[in-house]
């Protein structure tokens, strides 16, 4: 951790500890997040930056990294020393900001959009972290208190994959920024991705502090009630040699032997069948219907050289 961003980060758990001070705050998260940019820039450049559009996500790990791309500044966040989310800025950003700090203004021609150097990721650092220190201030009492909390800057990614090496595979608040850099011609993109923990734990706090007269194993239990769980939808497991794998192409079929759509099992995240339905559509997605195990009647394979069929129900049998 440099001592910027350690200075950084103490003085926002300074400013958070201040009971006599009466901060603004925003009325909704979008509000906070527009209040935060525009702060930032102001304080660390002195550039006017506006947010267009606020957009927000809670995606997987690999599908919040598809929003990225390897042309973009990918930097890692970092809480208690650890890798916990990412930032990424683009071009049209990076060129507003160095032009504010090294000429005074931004000129009226379009940046170019080829990949950011090293040297230029460095000097867009200070508004970065300053946006990140604001952000854990404006966002008090809103759906994001909390979730910038002791955030630092990191190292750099250099490609997405280097990215998903280095990050927890679970649910992330994306937020995308649209950002309007005082010229019309000069727009830049802000990407904030971080895990959805923090926000759990303050739904929690929230949900132990609302009745402070309600017995503790209630309060207790609506806490962990209130945290989330994974759930996997199995249609079917097979097993399959190493040489068949290795060959696999495109286009290719592997047929589910005694497979049926009946058959699907809901398991935990220790493999553990929690409950058993059938597979389906809602609303025209697709769905999982819970039903009583003795509803499930698995299929059998009878195409097995040693299946018998006993010759009184072929004789017998009436249809």
């Amino acid at each position: 951790m440099t001592l910027a961003t350690g200075s950084g980060i103490l003085q926002r758990m300074i400013r958070r500890q201040e009971p006599d001070e009466a901060p603004d705050v925003p009325l909704t998260a979008s509000r906070a997040v527009r209040l935060a940019v525009a702060r930032a820039a102001q304080i660390s450049t002195g550039m006017k930056l506006t947010v267009g559009s606020v957009g927000e996500q809670a995606l997987p790990l690999d599908i919040t990294l598809e929003e990225f791309n390897d042309d973009l500044l990918l930097l890692a966040l970092t809480r208690n020393g650890a890798v916990c989310g990412v930032l990424a800025c683009d071009a049209g950003l990076v060129s507003a900001t160095i032009e504010v700090m090294t000429t005074g203004k931004i000129s009226a021609m379009p940046a170019g959009r080829d990949r950011v150097t090293r040297t230029e990721g460095t000097l867009v650092q200070p508004l970065l972290r300053s946006i990140l220190d604001e952000l854990e201030v404006t966002t008090t009492r809103t759906a994001l208190d909390g979730w910038t909390r002791l955030v630092g800057l990191g190292a750099r990614f250099e490609t997405c994959r280097a990215a998903s090496f280095a990050l927890n595979d679970q649910t992330y608040r994306l937020l995308r920024l649209s950002l309007d850099c005082g010229m019309p011609e000069r727009q830049g993109v802000l990407l904030l991705a971080l895990p959805l923990q923090t926000t759990v734990n303050t739904q929690a706090q929230q949900i132990m502090q609302a009745d402070p007269v309600a017995d503790w194993h209630d309060r207790f239990q609506a806490a962990v009630m209130a945290a989330p769980a994974r759930l996997d939808a199995v249609l079917h497991r097979m097993k399959i040699s190493l040489s068949t794998l290795t060959e696999l192409q495109v286009g290719q079929y592997l047929p589910l032997q005694g497979c049926t759509v009946g058959m699907v099992r809901l398991v935990d995240a220790n493999v553990r069948t929690v409950a058993r339905g059938r597979l389906g559509q809602l609303a025209g997605q697709i769905a999982v219907r819970i039903q009583a195990e003795a509803d499930v009647i698995p299929m059998t394979d009878m195409t097995g050289a040693d299946t018998v069929v006993p010759r009184d129900i072929l004789t017998h049998r009436r249809y």
